[in-house]
């Protein structure tokens, strides 16, 4: 059987060719989502108007087996792949390398762009859209946690391949090493929805205020995907990353 998914559009075609931005955006997509996401599909809409900056997004869950057997180190590997592969990791990568402009993640995408930030630097600014800084620990209980141990497997339906998919328990044994908040590598604005069903905005709060000098809050009404905010979304994208003007 042959899935059937949209194809996110190749760097090259994101970026314009042609071109020779100056700011290169890299965006992380949440645990259900994918590289052709709402989100990722706006903003590589928005990018492919500016000349001055390029855009890529990348897919963590390009298979369905890919999703199967994802876990956070997992995750971080492949973003330091892929910015490797595109001259991005920063200049200790080589000569080639250069300081990505800013990293985008949202949901469960911000917690892998923090730690990978944290781990290997080369990030100019984060912006996390209702990042899940505690990992799975907010939605599966200890219960349920025990049952997916034994089992091995829990079922999870992911929305970009139209099914339910065995994940394996590894997701949530790995995500326990990433638990300890870590000091921001980067300038960090955290946009979230002060009625977020799934990652309670607590936890950005936490965190801002743990590091009050590193990070800005933005608190919005909203659920946890934002999506109705994208307007609010970019013109920070513009302002903090990009360097524009501040939303009024």
């Amino acid at each position: 059987m042959t899935d059937q998914r949209p194809v996110a559009p190749s760097s090259e075609r994101s970026e314009g060719v042609g071109r020779s931005p100056s700011r290169t955006v890299v965006y992380l997509h949440g645990f259900l989502s994918s590289g052709v996401s709402t989100k990722a599909q706006f903003f590589r809409q928005r990018f492919g108007t500016r000349a001055d900056a390029a855009f890529h997004a990348l897919d963590f869950n390009p298979t369905p087996r890919d999703f199967e057997t994802m876990t956070v180190t997992g995750q971080i590997n492949r973003v330091r792949q892929y910015l490797l592969d595109h001259d991005l990791a920063g200049p200790g990568a080589g000569e080639a390398g250069k300081e990505l402009t800013g990293l985008i993640g949202s949901s469960f995408g911000g917690w892998v762009g923090l730690h990978y930030a944290h781990r290997f630097g080369g990030i100019g600014r984060l912006l996390l859209l209702a990042p899940a800084l505690v990992g799975l620990t907010g939605i599966v209980s200890e219960e349920e946690a025990k049952q997916w141990q034994d089992l091995g497997t829990a079922p999870v339906y992911h929305p970009a391949f139209e099914r339910e998919l065995p994940v394996s328990y590894d997701l949530h044994a790995d995500s326990l090493r990433y638990l300890e908040p870590v000091e921001p590598a980067a300038p960090t604005l955290i946009i979230h929805g002060r009625d977020d069903e799934h990652v309670p905005i607590d936890h950005s709060r936490a965190y801002a205020e743990a590091f009050p000098d590193d990070v800005r809050l933005v608190e919005v009404d909203a659920g946890h995907d934002l999506n109705e905010h994208l307007d609010l979304i970019w013109e920070y994208v513009v302002s903090f990353l990009l360097g524009g003007e501040e939303p009024s």
